[in-house]
C-alpha cells in the first residue's frame, strides 16, 4: 500500500450497507471533531451522498457503524470514551446500547486494497460493506472521501464523490461572471422589472418544438458553428423521450433595447433529434445520460463523441463511443420534425478513463511527442462521472487518416499520456492533475491567452465551494495551473434579486419552468460550463461559455473577463 499520511476521518467499519429490501448506504465521515452521517441511495448509480445530520460534535476518531435488524448504531470515540448512538426519527441519539467487537464490515478490504496499491494512490483509510448484493468502499484519499464499486473479478472503480479535499490554493476571479443571455426556451426566466421577459436566443420551443434541453457543445464545421444538446424534452413528441438535440449558430440574434447586449449570436434548432446508427460498436443507447460530448471536423467529415449504454455495469455514464455524421451537409431546419440527423457509429472509445471527453485539433508539432506535420486530436476525458481526474489522449495524423478511410476506432490507434511519455494502452493513461471529481470538462487552446484553457464544475464539499472553475496550461498535459473561481453560482445565480437571478432558488421562486417531473419538484443548479469563445479586448480576454442550470431546464450564455496578468 502507499504510505499512510495524516490523520484518517474514516475507519474500516464507517460504512454499511441498508438492510433488505433497503437499498442504500450509510457512512460517518469526520470533520474536526464533528462526526456527520451520510447516506447514498443505490436505486439509481446517479445518486449522489447526501449528508443527514451531525452523529457527535465531540468525536476524537473515526466511528464505527453497525446494524441490529433495522436499527442503525454508532460508536463514537470521545474524551471519556466510546459513546453510542442510535438513528431514530431522522436524527441521533446517544443511547446504553452497547456495539459487539466482533461486528465487522461485511467484505474484507484486502483486494481493494490491493487495487489502491496499483493505481498508486495515497490511502489513509478503507472501509467495505456489501449492499444489494454488491460490494461498496468508501477511501479516505489524502482526506478527499471517494466511493468505489466493485464489478466483476474485484475489479474495483470509482463510482461516488463524497468530499473533495484539497490543500491546494484557489484564486477567485475579482468579477463574477455575468449571464448574457438564455439560449433555449421561448422566453427568458428571469422578469424584468417592467414585466415584460426576454427573448431567447433560439426561440427553441416555438420554432423547433425543444421546450427544455442541456449542454451546449460547440462544434466549428464546414465554415458553420453548431451546438450539441444533451437530455432534450421535446414538445408533444413524447415518444423521443430525451433524445438529443443540435442547432446552427446564426450571425445575428434577437436585439432588444436597453435588454439585450448586441452582437449576441441567434440559434437555429434541429426540429428532429440526433439518432446515432449501425453496429460497430455494438448496442449503443440514446436515453437519459447518452448525450453528444463533443466533436471534430477533420477532411470535410464531422465526427462526434458520445456517452451510451448509461447506468451499464454500475456507472451513470456506460462508455464513449465516436460516430461519423451520415450528410456531413448539416441541413438544419426547424420544421422538419421527422428528420433526424443522423452519425454513424465508428467504434467505441473507451468504457474507462474517457468517457465524458473534451476534444481539440493542434498542429503536430504544438504537442510533444507527435512530429511536426498535421494536425493531432487531442482529446481530455474522465471517467466515473463526477468521481475522476482528467487523463489525456490523442489520435495522431495517421490515425486521423485511417478515420477519415473509413477504419474504426481501435484500428485508427489512441494514444494516452503516460506522465512522461505516450502509451498505446488506456490504463497506463494517468491524472493530469490530482484530486478531482469532474464529469463534464471543456478544454479549448485560447489563442489570445496563448494557452489552453480548461472549466470544470467543482465538487461536493469542495473548498472552492459551489463553483465554475478555470485553469490553463500552456502544453495539454501540463502542468495546468491551480483553480480560479469564475462564478459561484449560488451567490450569482440564486441572487436575492429576482431580476438577475436565473436559477431558480426555492420553491415558490418564480424564475424556473417545469419540464419534466423529477425536475420540476427542486431547485436549481449550475453545471456543464462548455466554452463557446474568446477574444482580446484591450488588455482584457473575453471568455463566453454556455451553462446549463437545471431548473430551468434550459442553457444560458455565460461571460467573463480575465485579466491574464491574473493567471
Amino acid at each position: 500500500m502507499p504510505p499512510v499520511l495524516g490523520s484518517p476521518v474514516i475507519g474500516p467499519a464507517s460504512l454499511v450497507g441498508g438492510p433488505w429490501p433497503w437499498s442504500h448506504l450509510d457512512a460517518v465521515v469526520l470533520t474536526g471533531e464533528r462526526l456527520d452521517h451520510y447516506r447514498r441511495e443505490l436505486v439509481r448509480p446517479d445518486r449522489p451522498w447526501v449528508r443527514l445530520g451531525t452523529v457527535s460534535a465531540a468525536a476524537t476518531g473515526p466511528g464505527r457503524l453497525a446494524r441490529r435488524g433495522r436499527r442503525l448504531l454508532a460508536t463514537v470515540p470521545e474524551a471519556g470514551g466510546p459513546a453510542v448512538y442510535e438513528w431514530r426519527a431522522g436524527g441521533w441519539e446517544q443511547t446504553g446500547v452497547a456495539i459487539s467487537p466482533l461486528d465487522a464490515p461485511d467484505v474484507t478490504a484486502e483486494g481493494f486494497g490491493a487495487h489502491l496499491a496499483a493505481e498508486s494512490r495515497h490511502v489513509r483509510a478503507v472501509a467495505t460493506t456489501v449492499a444489494a448484493g454488491r460490494g461498496y468502499a468508501l477511501a479516505d484519499e489524502d482526506g478527499s472521501v471517494f466511493g468505489w464499486v466493485a464489478g466483476p473479478d474485484d475489479a474495483w472503480e470509482r463510482d461516488s464523490c463524497l468530499r473533495l479535499c484539497s490543500d491546494e490554493t484557489f484564486a477567485v476571479a475579482p468579477t463574477e461572471s455575468v449571464k448574457l443571455a438564455q439560449v433555449t426556451g421561448d422566453v427568458d426566466a428571469t422578469p424584468t422589472p417592467w414585466g415584460r421577459r426576454a427573448p431567447t436566443l433560439s426561440s427553441s420551443q416555438a420554432t423547433a418544438g425543444v421546450r427544455g434541453t442541456d449542454l451546449g457543445v460547440r462544434v466549428d464545421h464546414a465554415g458553420r458553428t453548431f451546438l450539441l444538446f444533451g437530455d432534450t424534452h421535446w414538445s408533444r413528441r413524447p415518444w423521443l423521450a430525451t433524445r438529443d438535440a443540435i442547432a446552427e449558430v446564426v450571425p445575428d440574434g434577437p436585439v432588444a433595447p436597453g435588454l439585450l447586449p448586441s452582437g449576441l449570436p441567434g440559434v437555429r434548432f434541429h426540429g428532429s433529434p440526433l439518432k446515432l446508427v449501425g453496429r460497430r460498436a455494438g448496442r449503443v443507447t440514446m436515453r437519459e445520460y447518452d448525450v453528444p460530448l463533443d466533436g471534430f471536423s477533420a477532411g470535410g467529415e464531422l465526427f462526434v463523441f458520445f456517452s451510451s449504454n448509461h447506468f451499464r455495469r454500475h456507472r451513470v455514464m456506460g462508455r464513449s463511443v465516436l460516430a461519423r455524421a451520415v450528410d456531413p451537409t448539416l441541413r438544419v431546419d426547424p420544421a422538419a420534425r421527422r428528420r433526424p440527423v443522423a452519425f454513424e457509429v465508428v467504434g467505441a472509445f473507451s468504457e474507462r478513463h474517457f468517457v465524458n471527453v473534451s476534444v481539440q485539433l493542434r498542429p503536430a508539432a504544438a504537442v510533444p511527442g507527435c512530429g511536426t506535420d498535421g494536425e493531432v486530436l487531442l482529446v481530455w476525458g474522465t471517467g466515473p462521472y463526477r468521481a475522476s481526474e482528467p487523463r489525456l489522449a490523442l489520435l495522431d495524423q495517421a490515425a486521423l487518416a485511417a478515420l477519415g478511410a473509413g477504419a474504426g476506432v481501435r484500428e485508427a490507434g489512441v494514444r494516452y499520456w503516460a506522465g512522461d511519455d505516450w502509451s498505446d494502452a488506456e490504463r497506463d493513461a494517468r491524472p493530469l492533475f490530482a484530486p478531482a471529481a469532474i464529469g463534464e470538462l471543456s478544454v479549448r487552446w485560447v489563442p489570445a491567452l496563448g494557452r489552453y484553457v480548461m472549466l470544470t464544475d467543482s465538487a461536493p464539499e469542495d473548498p472552492i465551494g459551489l463553483a465554475v472553475a478555470l485553469r490553463t496550461a500552456a502544453l495539454p498535459q501540463g502542468p495546468w495551473s491551480t483553480r480560479t473561481r469564475l462564478l459561484d453560482w449560488v451567490t450569482t445565480g440564486m441572487a436575492l434579486d429576482p431580476h438577475t437571478r436565473f436559477i431558480k432558488s426555492a420553491a415558490d421562486d418564480e424564475v424556473g419552468d417545469r419540464v419534466f417531473r423529477a425536475q420540476a419538484r427542486g431547485t436549481g443548479a449550475a453545471y456543464a460550463p462548455y466554452l463557446f469563445d474568446a477574444e482580446a479586448d484591450g488588455d482584457e480576454v473575453v471568455l463566453r461559455y454556455t451553462l446549463s442550470t437545471w431548473n430551468p431546464y434550459q442553457v444560458v450564455l455565460m461571460q467573463h473577463r480575465l485579466d491574464p496578468r491574473t493567471l
